[in-house]
């Protein structure tokens, strides 16, 4: 019975750190959307370490899991994998952004900056895009 009551222990305990997780989540789409570089840097390495616990509490959760599992702990792990779920949504809309917002810079770089006269190709021949080089605008608010 230790094994049923540590197992429900260690559910309750994942769903609150992908809770945290989450809400992290959701800071770093908002950091990078305000452009808020500290705020990210912080978001960032408290999801590392939740990403830790996590793994350091599924670990656990393996290695005493019985073959059986109670009505209330089938609750607990779909709760869990919907959180899981929205994480990995919440991560593709992100990598979305970002891959968006990239193509609109090196597009705007691609035909504000000169292009060098070297041309790179890959090894099968094909010419390769330049990254984005850096560029410093003069804004004034």
């Amino acid at each position: 019975m230790a094994n049923k009551d540590q197992i429900s222990e260690i559910l309750e305990k994942e769903n609150e750190t992908l809770d945290k997780l989450l809400d992290c989540q959701s800071n770093v789409h908002i950091a990078v959307k305000t452009r808020n570089w500290i705020g990210l840097e912080e978001d960032l390495e408290k999801i590392r370490v939740l990403s830790l616990e996590f793994s350091a509490l599924e670990e656990k959760r393996e290695a005493i899991s019985s073959v059986e599992i109670s009505p209330q702990e089938k609750a607990l792990l779909l709760t869990l994998h919907g959180k899981l779920l929205r994480s990995k949504i919440e991560n593709q809309i992100l990598n979305k952004f970002i891959e968006t917002s990239r193509g609109f810079v090196q597009g705007i770089l691609e035909n504000a900056v000169p292009q060098r006269r070297n041309v790179l190709y890959s090894r099968n021949g094909k010419i390769l895009k330049r990254e984005p080089e850096s560029v410093v605008l003069n804004r004034i608010f």
